[in-house]
């Protein structure tokens, strides 16, 4: 959800030594942008080539669209990357955004999704999921739940947190985050 450290995460992602190319959508609504020292260069182009060899762009249109602009520029050697990484706005419903993956046969043909990461504040993470809808789908969507800020709250709110993402998504598992560190 918004504030919740997707852009950290991702920044760290992309700055590992993993061996990986990584294709990022990033929502052009996010919170906060990728840093331009990792790219190669900052263009008008909707996809920008990153400095470990991995390609960032924008929704411009929609999802759809931009995976098969993404799949059509990999088929014609212009673009080469393992994998894609979806950042979407700490807003977004993931249920549309993985429904993209089977709904479409060009994208399904293309793409397989992996899985749905989402971060959960522990520090505003009670109010989040009292009153926005959103985070509680967010999380009910995950296959996997990485809880950051939990230096920011008591041990014991920690453990009353862990206890209702288990209970609202009792499959995925749980994992405490700093700073990006997965």
């Amino acid at each position: 959800f918004l504030g919740s450290g997707k852009t950290t995460l991702l920044k760290r992602v992309l700055s590992e030594a993993h061996g990986q190319k990584i294709a990022v959508i990033e929502n052009e609504f996010g919170e906060e942008n990728i840093d331009n020292d990792i790219l190669v260069a900052d263009t008008q182009e909707q996809i920008i080539q990153m400095s470990n060899g991995c390609v960032c762009c924008t929704i411009r249109e929609d999802l759809r669209s931009t995976l098969a602009d993404l799949a059509a520029k990999k088929r014609k050697g212009e673009l080469d990357f393992d994998r894609v990484v979806i950042e979407t706005t700490g807003l977004a419903d993931p249920g549309p955004v993985a429904q993209t993956f089977f709904m479409d046969d060009e994208i399904a043909e293309s793409y397989l999704l992996d899985s749905i990461l989402t971060l959960v504040d522990a520090k505003h993470a009670e109010s989040q999921l009292d009153t926005r809808q959103e985070a509680r789908r967010q999380v009910g969507f995950a296959d996997r739940i990485f809880i950051s800020k939990s230096e920011l709250v008591a041990e014991d709110e920690v453990n009353a947190l862990v206890h209702r993402l288990k209970h609202m998504n009792p499959r995925a598992p749980q994992q405490k985050v700093h700073f990006g560190e997965v």
